[in-house]
């Protein structure tokens, strides 16, 4: 976006490549540590960045919308499907609930319940 472009160089040029703002990296990074590592510990450290980016203003749509694109970018093709049918369920949750924190704290939660269940199965 232009703004993190502009914070990166100043002057802008045609050949510098496009930076994203620091929210989508930060999604990005919540992403790789679910993936990492499946435990109540690591959902507790997960719960407190969804809270920093609701309280930043990030609509809990865009977090969830960007957060499946990550996760869906880290994951076999095995686990799409089913990550896939979850963020549709819980996008509607969402949309019909109050607690923006509750319904993407849940989804995290069935993610890492899935993705932990496609690795337990693939160890045997």
């Amino acid at each position: 976006t232009l703004e993190a472009c502009k914070v990166a160089q100043s002057p802008l040029s045609e050949s510098q490549p496009i930076q994203l703002p620091d929210w989508q990296l930060f999604i990005g990074a919540i992403a790789e540590e679910v993936v990492k590592e499946q435990s109540p510990k690591q959902l507790l450290k997960v719960r407190g960045k969804l809270y920093e980016l609701l309280s930043n203003c990030i609509p809990a749509e865009t977090v969830m919308h960007y957060l499946v694109q990550s996760l869906l970018r880290r994951v076999p093709l095995a686990v799409r499907h089913e990550t896939l049918h979850h963020a549709a369920i819980y996008e509607h949750r969402l949309q019909t609930g109050q607690k923006a924190i509750f319904h993407l704290e849940a989804f995290i939660a069935r993610f890492m319940a899935v993705y932990k269940k496609h690795q337990l199965a693939g160890a045997r």
